[in-house]
């Protein structure tokens, strides 16, 4: 599987504010990824977000048949990019905004391995499945902007199960999520909602706009549930943590 693939867009992508014309070219030689890419956003501050998500659309894409007609469990990730300066950069998938956030971790500059306080919270982590999924869920959206919605939509179904793990009744884990992390309701259905047609398959009608403050959102609802574990399962004081409402 070598190529060259090409691939052409002339759309909006999930931001219709912004007018994509891209065509790129993918070479796979040995299991190494390149993708050649030309686009009208160069000069243009939504260059790197666009045209980065476009190059990883063909890359998956071509990865993800390959995958399925051999029936391999395979993965991709674009390591650098070399700009239209020249200069190779390292490629970060991150949103500074979402690790102001976090708490539940600690202080970012008081602690080492990276910053957060990791001994306070594995334990709590490691014991419950339900969380392990709903992390690697939210950090999915952070790389796969188009599947945000159903990665965050269904963290949020995973924190209303484990608030209360022995009930059958899923209906009770939203009044339960809502008086302990001081959620309005509508905090949360602004979630759900935006989830339910990717869910069933229609990822038409996706806003750039929408899907960055439904992960926004998650990241909240999830920080305060760890907060709430590491508290022992106590509700959360209303003077540090006010409640969210749309």
């Amino acid at each position: 599987m070598q190529g060259p693939f090409n691939a052409h867009w002339e759309d909006s992508g999930i931001d219709p504010l912004v007018k994509l014309v891209m065509d790129a070219s993918l070479s796979i030689t040995k299991g190494a990824v390149e993708v050649r890419c030309e686009s009208n956003l160069f000069g243009n501050q939504n260059y790197d977000a666009h045209v980065h998500l476009r190059a990883m659309d063909v890359t998956r894409t071509f990865v993800d048949s390959y995958a399925y007609a051999r029936a391999l469990g395979l993965s991709v990730i674009l390591e650098t990019v070399v700009k239209p300066d020249g200069i190779k950069y390292n490629i970060e998938e991150k949103r500074p905004d979402l690790a102001d956030l976090v708490t539940a971790f600690g202080p970012v500059s008081s602690h080492g391995h990276g910053g957060i306080n990791a001994a306070g919270m594995m334990p709590i982590i490691f014991n419950d499945l339900m969380i392990r999924v709903a992390l690697n869920d939210l950090v999915s959206s952070l790389t796969q902007p188009e599947y945000a919605t159903i990665n965050c939509g269904r963290a949020i179904e995973a924190i209303r199960v484990s608030m209360t793990p022995g009930s059958g009744d899923r209906k009770q884990g939203w009044p339960a999520m809502r008086d302990n992390l001081n959620l309005h309701q509508d905090y949360l259905t602004f979630i759900t909602d935006q989830s339910k047609g990717p869910r069933h398959g229609d990822m038409r009608g996706l806003a750039f706009a929408d899907i960055r403050e439904v992960v926004r959102r998650s990241w909240t609802v999830m920080n305060r549930f760890l907060e709430y574990k590491k508290r022992g399962d106590k509700q959360l004081p209303l003077t540090d943590f006010p409640l969210l409402k749309n």
